[in-house]
């Protein structure tokens, strides 16, 4: 009987059979499948957008005026308080009128004499004239005694002039004891009581004109180019929560302050702000330009390098590398100004470090 070793036989089959791993992995195949990248998008904002500076400046009136007394006179009436509205020449306070009024008096009645003193040297001039006219060759007046009499009425009518003088001093004196209000405004300060003395270095009223308030604040030496008049503003304040102030610059100076190297600015607030109290802090936003309809991106997409500014685009479900031309900004959102951005395009704000140009992008749905 013929004997087969059954070790040999063994070996044989199994090298002779391929294995099932063998017949299942693909030989020198590459990856074909890539993998999208998740990203979150914001589309691009269509909408106005403004070049501006911001400054902080007290509202001024149009006019302050101080009402010093111009006579030493005890306080008889007051006829108005602080708060108040009035009008240009309306009488504010009454002070004591007897001495003026007599000095007035006496004023006229040196004027009345002088007026006859004039009367009677301009007759007894004439007669003079008379007199000296030569009769049949011989003057019954010598023509000093006529230069005399016309020194004599020269005197007498600078008397007239000088009494004349002195009533106008009295009656100015006499209307000085009345106080009126020198502006059109409101009565910020009332200094003076019912009798009392007044003192002429003593301010008895404070009259401010709040028809049109103002405010005065300073801007550096560079900004001159960007300022101009008519630049619009808008402006805030605690002391008016909720309300927003609008107004223009009214004036630019054209000094520029040697020390603090600013330029002063005056703004005038709208008619509709008449009233506003002097004095209040607000913060203001001073509009240098305004660009309308522009592409806004949010500054959070944004990507700087020493090329400039770029973002991410998601076009037919690809990443695409745009650069960004800024334009104005505010705290949120850059203006570009170059042609690469479409308004239909998907920004990428989140997810951008993952991505380079050409990737296939997931759009998250998450808000």
């Amino acid at each position: 009987m013929l004997r087969i070793p059954l070790l040999p036989l063994l070996l044989l089959c199994a090298c002779g059979q391929p294995s099932e791993a063998s017949t299942d992995a693909p030989l020198n195949v590459e990856e074909t499948d890539a993998v999208a990248i998740l990203v979150r998008t914001a589309p691009v904002l269509i909408q106005d957008i403004e070049e501006f500076v911001e400054a902080v400046a007290n509202t001024h009136s149009l006019d302050q005026v101080d009402v010093f007394p111009e006579r030493v006179e005890p306080i008889l009436a007051l006829h108005v308080e602080e708060g108040e509205v009035v009008q240009k020449g309306q009488v504010l306070a009454e002070l004591r009128r007897d001495v003026a009024s007599l000095a007035l008096d006496e004023a006229k009645t040196r004027m009345v004499e002088a007026e006859n003193d004039v009367e009677r040297t301009r007759r007894d001039y004439g007669r003079n004239q008379q007199l000296a006219e030569t009769q049949g060759g011989t003057s019954l007046l010598s023509d000093r005694d006529l230069d005399a009499s016309r020194q004599a009425m020269m005197t007498a009518k600078s008397a007239l002039e000088t009494g004349r003088v002195a009533v106008g001093r009295a009656e100015l004196d006499l209307n000085r004891c009345t106080l009126r209000a020198p502006i059109s405004g409101t009565v910020t300060a009332r200094e003076i009581s019912v009798g009392g003395m007044t003192n002429m270095a003593t301010r008895a009223f404070q009259i401010v004109d709040l028809s049109q308030p103002r405010v005065i604040f300073y801007r550096p030496q560079r900004e001159m180019a960007l300022l101009r008049v008519g630049q619009l503003l808008l402006g805030t304040s605690e002391a008016l929560p909720g309300q927003d102030i609008t107004g223009a610059i009214e004036r630019i100076s054209p000094v520029v302050d040697a020390e603090s190297g600013t330029i002063k600015v005056t703004a005038l607030l709208d008619k509709e702000f008449a009233g506003m109290p002097t004095g209040i802090l607000m913060r203001l936003r001073i509009i240098l330009d305004r660009h309308e309809n522009a592409r806004l991106i949010p500054k959070r997409a944004l990507m700087h390098d020493a090329d400039g500014i770029h973002c991410f685009v998601v076009r037919e479900g690809k990443a695409v590398l745009l650069t960004v031309i800024p334009g104005f900004e505010d705290s949120e959102y850059m203006e570009d100004l170059g042609s690469e951005l479409q308004p239909d395009d998907p920004i990428v704000i989140v997810g951008t470090d993952r991505l380079e140009e050409g990737d296939l992008v997931d759009i998250s749905n998450e808000s």
